[in-house]
Formats: structure tokens, sequence, C-alpha cells
């Protein structure tokens, strides 16, 4: 007589929302096999019942051959250690899960790299065999925690910068970060794909065409964050990013920065006196308006650096003991003459340079006795307009492109008549007629500034 018996469901399976689980109680006797662990909890990485009977089948005879001591008890690898393997193996890490969904064409190509490995050794190990079957799942990681990642494997990031500086940049990823968190959310970099990319991209422009910001900003926005995407990606998962190449914002806002007019530089002048800035502050703004320097460059010269006795006075723009680096060094070092009898005035009160502005966050206080100043008598325009306003005159008087170049700190390596040429290949007299040459121009720059009025 055959008689029905009801079938046991399998052990130790259970479905949490879409996905089957394996659970299984650890009795007190065999917990030291796995971790001290009570409890098992794995993932079988399935929503089909038949095949999370299967894995978990698997699952199960391997812990029962552990608990009967027929095998060692399992090793539990961390991805790190799965990284460092593969490339001791010289393979491209891949996670058990990209080695199913890779086309056929890859996982053949995979699993032979994978293959002819194994024919050669002799007794893989249990981490051999994690790296060349990608057992651990990829970690998760926020942009936040990729950032400061980021940080960490970057020491160049502050190369030459001392600490104000330094943090300073440090500030502006940080903004670009929390930007992407806005646009896109604190999200698993892992996720960010092609259609993410392209869907943040489009709500840059869009604020460029809105006037929130030009795109020079949208532009350094996106490229901070490829930046760090490219870097962590590709340090601590071995993969190359690629959803962010090519993407920036191509709209024609940026215009020249405005220099100052002769007009503007005639209401500093008498302005200047009674502006209530401090003496240092006054001199440096007239420096500038006769080399073309930029903040930094002035706040932070030393005695060293002036040369007020010298043949030919000038001061040297380059490596002191306030700062290692100008910008990006090269031709941005460079040796500059003061062509005015009221500059070299300056050069001979201030010997030592300007002490009030010589630390590090000189440069960021002298802007904001600037700020007052160049609001009321040059609206629109700053401190970097007697830079532009110079490079203007420099051209108008019809100054060679090379010397030009060198007054600057500008490179012009790749104008193939000036290869070679640097800022100091050019002598102090000649940049000194240049400059004379340039301001003696003024009155020529005015009338045609007056011209358009």
């Amino acid at each position: 007589m055959n008689i029905a018996v009801k079938a046991k469901p399998p052990k130790y399976i259970f479905l949490r929302a879409n996905t089957y689980y394996y659970i299984r109680n650890i009795a007190p006797q065999h917990r030291h096999l796995f971790e001290g662990k009570k409890q098992i909890w794995q993932t079988l990485k399935t929503d089909e019942y038949a095949e999370a009977v299967r894995r978990a089948d698997a699952v199960t005879r391997e812990h029962d051959a552990v608990m009967r001591g027929e095998v060692p008890a399992p090793v539990k690898f961390t991805f790190a250690d799965e990284i460092a393997q593969a490339d001791r193996l010289n393979i491209t890490h891949k996670s058990s899960s990209d080695i199913r969904l890779a086309s056929i064409e890859q996982s053949l190509q995979l699993l032979m790299e994978r293959m002819s490995l194994i024919g050669v050794m002799a007794n893989p190990s249990a981490i051999d065999v994690a790296a060349l079957a990608g057992v651990s799942q990829e970690p998760a990681m926020t942009i936040e925690v990729a950032f400061q990642k980021y940080l960490e494997i970057t020491p160049e990031f502050s190369l030459n910068l001392n600490e104000w500086d330094a943090q300073q940049k440090v500030n502006k990823y940080q903004r670009s970060v929390n930007d992407f968190i806005a646009r896109v959310g604190d999200i698993d970099i892992l996720t960010f794909d092609d259609g993410m990319a392209d869907d943040y991209v489009l709500s840059i422009k869009k604020d460029v065409v809105a006037k929130k910001f030009k795109s020079e900003h949208g532009n350094r926005l996106i490229s901070h964050v490829r930046v760090i995407l490219r870097e962590i990606l590709r340090h601590e998962y071995r993969r190359k990013f690629t959803a962010l190449d090519g993407k920036r914002v191509k709209i024609d806002d940026a215009g020249k920065r405005p220099s100052f007019t002769e007009a503007d530089v005639k209401a500093m002048t008498k302005a200047l006196p009674t502006s209530g800035m401090s003496d240092e502050a006054q001199a440096i703004i007239q420096l500038a308006l006769i080399t073309g320097c930029g903040v930094k460059e002035l706040c932070w010269l030393t005695a060293d650096d002036i040369k007020a006795e010298a043949k030919t006075p000038h001061i040297c723009i380059g490596e002191n003991e306030l700062r290692t680096r100008v910008k990006c060094g090269g031709d941005r070092h460079r040796d500059l003459p003061i062509a005015t009898p009221e500059g070299i005035a300056i050069l001979k009160k201030y010997p030592t340079g300007f002490p009030s502005f010589q630390d590090e966050k000189g440069p960021s206080r002298i802007n904001r006795e600037f700020s007052p100043f160049f609001t009321t008598v040059t609206p629109g325009k700053s401190f970097l307009s007697a830079r532009h306003r110079l490079d203007d005159l420099l051209k108008i008087s019809g100054v060679d492109l090379g010397v030009k170049a060198s007054i600057s700190g500008h490179s012009l390596g790749g104008h193939l008549h000036y290869y070679g040429k640097s800022g100091n290949a050019y002598t102090l007299k000649q940049k000194k007629e240049a400059i004379e040459k340039a301001l003696a121009a003024a009155p020529i720059k005015e009338e045609q500034e007056n011209e358009k009025n």
C-alpha cells in the first residue's frame, strides 16, 4: 500500500524581500569553527526557489564537512585581500557577479585567464581561489567617504602648499562633493553609471543657463568629482572610470576678465590717500599696476626678493622662506624690473617686504581690506584687473611676444619661434624697456576707451 508522505521543506532556506538566504544555528561545540558565530546568515543571491535550494544544499554539505573535521574551517577574506592577491597573480580582479554578467566573449576570456593559472598551481591556497573566483562582494563606498579616502591616497594633493592654502583647496573639493550629493545623493559610487552621469551634468548645465553660476564653475565641479571617482575606483576596486570622460559644460559665457581702464587708474590714484587702507596695502596696489603681479606674489616678498639698489631695481618672484613655489612654478618664477621712480621708492620704503601680510593668511586678509575700496571706486573689478590692464598696455605698445610672456610669467613652449625661451631668458633691461613702453602707451589706451563712450 502506497502512503503519501508530506515532503519536508528544505532546511535553512528563508525568503527575505525578494532574495533567499541561508540561515543556520550553530551548536556551541562547533562555533569555534565559524569565528564564534551562533548563527550563520548568508545570502544565496537569487530570487528563484529552485536555485536557492541547490545553493543551500551545497552550503549545507560544506558546513557539515567542516563540523565533521573533514575540511578545514572556512577562511574569511576581505575584498582588499582579494584585490591584493589578484595583483600578485597579475589578473584583472572581477567579482563573481561581474563574471556571471559578462558577455560570452568576456566570460571566455576571464575563464581562460584563470584556468591557465590554475593549471600551473600545484596547490592553490584559499586566497588564490578567492581571488580567481571573486568571492567577496565589493564593499559599498559613498562619495563622501571616497573623498576622505582620496585625500589619504594622494599626498601630492597639497604639495607645495602651506597649511592655509592646503585647507582652502580641500574646501573647494568638499564644496564640489557637497554639490554632487545635492544633485545625485550620497550614493554608492559603484552604482554611478553613464545615465547618472548624464543627469548630473545636465543638472549643472541647467544652472549655467539659468545664470546661477558660470560654465567655468560648473566644469570645475565636474572635474573635481571626476578626479575623485577615477582615482578611488582605480586604487580601491581596480576599475576604470569613464562615465564623466569628455563631460563638460560647453557654453561660451566666460568672457575676458575686466581690466582697469585708464579712467579707473586715475580714480584709484586720487582715492588711495583717503581710502583708509593701510600704507602697505596701498603700496601693493601701486606695485601691481606697474608689474602685473598677483596678491600672493607681492604679499610674500621677503628681503632677499627686493633689489632696490641693483643696477636695474627689481623684485624676484619665486621660492623663498614664505613659499615653496609660485602657482605652477616654471615660467611663473621670474625677475621683474621696477620701471618707475614711485615703484623704486616703495621698494626702499619696504626693504623687507610687507610684514602685515607675510603669513599664510596674509593674502586673504589683504583681499578683505581691498574689497570695499574696489567695490566703491571700480565697481565690478578687483585687484586682478591690474594684471589685465598691464597685459593690454603691453599689447597696445607692440611689445615682443616673448618679452610680454616673460613679464606675465607665461610659457610660450608651444610657439616654435620662442622654443626654449623662458621668463629668465630675457634681461632685466629688456623687460624694463618693455614695461616703460607699455606704461607710455596709457594715453593710446585711454583714447581707445573714450572712443567707445
